[in-house]
């Protein structure tokens, strides 16, 4: 697990393996988003790009965790977003962010069908695409 911090807000995020799906949207709190993404820095970077929306008012979707998908697929529509970067079987990167979110994860993590699993950074150059991919949502 990796603990940043975006102003006063934290974010956590830790990859885990999802063994399933079925029941997992009920259980998640609304400061905790599910992301079938390769990069931890492309879960938290959409994550900071969805709270700054919400502060600007900029926002395209109703809550924060919506924004975080439309911001982590690049789209605009929801549905595309969460077939593009929504939670599947498998590897996932699940983020929590407040002022608790490094406990709020820890609680949650032990509550849902996933294994926490080890993870490194992705290489740079890819993170840029990444990041460049997210922040076209406010373009259009």
């Amino acid at each position: 697990m990796k603990v940043l911090n975006y102003g006063t807000i934290k974010i956590a995020v830790a990859r885990i393996l999802l063994e399933d799906t079925s029941n997992i949207f009920e259980i998640l709190p609304d400061n905790v988003q599910i992301l079938n993404l390769e990069c931890w820095e492309h879960a938290v970077f959409s994550t900071i790009l969805a709270l700054r929306s919400f502060e600007r008012s900029t926002n395209k979707a109703k809550t924060i965790k919506g924004e975080i998908l439309l911001r982590a697929s690049g789209t605009l529509q929801i549905k595309d977003a969460i077939e593009a970067v929504g939670a599947k079987k498998g590897e996932n990167f699940i983020v929590a962010f407040g002022e608790n979110a490094e406990k709020d994860l820890h609680e949650l993590l032990s509550k849902i069908p996933a294994k926490e699993i080890p993870f490194g950074d992705c290489e740079k150059e890819y993170v840029k695409k990444l990041f460049e991919k997210a922040a076209l949502v406010d373009v259009r």
